[in-house]
């Protein structure tokens, strides 16, 4: 991202105090992490792409409260922070989004493409309602806030992006993860043909057209069985 407008956009967003740890899957060639940087009091950025991790190490080498991982994003340990601030790479949206809610945060901005964004807010019983969308929505209250063209980028990609804010209000345990995956493999399916013992008044429901709030109570009915 190129844009100084959006990038400074995406630091408002977050908030950022002295006393904030921020984690950044992304980082290109640290074009928000200096900006990040001045706000926050770590910042932990991770970049796949080695020939670009070696721009961003000359470009923030002054920046003594950041570290700089070459890595893999979905393969690491994650630190300990409090925040996240990241424009993703796309092909790994929903996996990199699922370990953050399984990791925690108090608070999330995020760059996602437009059409990914769209899953993540959409209704029970839609086209668009998967997995991911119960989760986000079952642990964290979800802002949608700029859309954000592709002249920001460069290079620029074929698609709109958008900026969003998750705020998490609920962490996950593991089980509550490994349960919605196991519905959503066969979500347009009858729960007593997916769960053995199926809590009673949810044997003909279909994980598709269960609200998050209901997904969360049908995990709480599983996990006192």
């Amino acid at each position: 991202m190129v844009d100084e407008t959006v990038l400074e956009k995406i630091c408002g967003y977050a908030d950022l105090k002295k006393t904030d740890y921020v984690f950044e899957v992304g980082a290109g060639t640290g074009n928000l992490t200096r900006l990040l940087s001045r706000g926050a009091g770590r910042v932990f950025a991770v970049e796949k792409n080695k020939e670009i991790f070696e721009e961003f190490q000359r470009n923030i080498g002054g920046c003594g409260n950041v570290m700089l991982l070459c890595a893999d994003a979905t393969k690491i340990d994650f630190p300990d922070c409090n925040k996240v601030a990241s424009n993703l790479p796309y092909s790994i949206s929903r996996r990199i989004t699922r370990m953050f809610i399984e990791h925690g945060f108090e608070s999330a901005v995020l760059v996602y493409q437009k059409e990914f964004s769209e899953k993540l807010v959409a209704k029970a019983g839609g086209d668009h309602y998967r997995m991911i969308t119960a989760l986000v929505q079952s642990t964290c209250e979800i802002e949608l806030l700029d859309d954000v063209s592709p002249e920001a980028f460069a290079p620029q990609p074929n698609v709109w992006s958008r900026i969003i804010r998750l705020r998490m209000k609920w962490k996950p345990p593991f089980e509550y993860v490994q349960l919605l995956n196991e519905l959503f493999n066969h979500k347009n399916k009858k729960i007593r043909n997916i769960l053995k013992d199926a809590p009673s008044g949810y044997e003909d429901r279909k994980p598709c057209e269960m609200t998050p709030e209901e997904l969360k109570l049908f995990y709480t009915a599983v996990a006192g069985r």
